[in-house]
């Protein structure tokens, strides 16, 4: 675990790299690729423990649209029996 010191260090040693313009840039992308790591551990977690394979939005709105047809075309079907 880094310490106040340590940090001040690096974050003084990124302003003198990256200047303080790029410093926004660099902590926006570093975020991202944090929430993309975040996001990619879970889905491998949920696959290792529950075997719950994530799907995509469009895979799960194709989906849904097929149950709603499924569901649309049973209910006319019973409606003309």
């Amino acid at each position: 675990m880094l310490g106040w010191g340590e940090m001040a260090i690096i974050i003084i040693g990124a302003i003198i790299l990256l200047g303080p313009e790029k410093l926004t840039d660099f902590a926006r992308e570093l975020g991202k690729l944090y929430g993309e790591y975040k996001k990619a551990m879970r889905m491998i977690e949920l696959e290792y423990i529950y075997g719950v394979k994530q799907i995509s939005d469009e895979e799960l709105e194709k989906d849904l649209k097929e149950k709603h047809q499924q569901l649309l075309d049973e209910i006319k079907r019973l409606n003309s029996d």
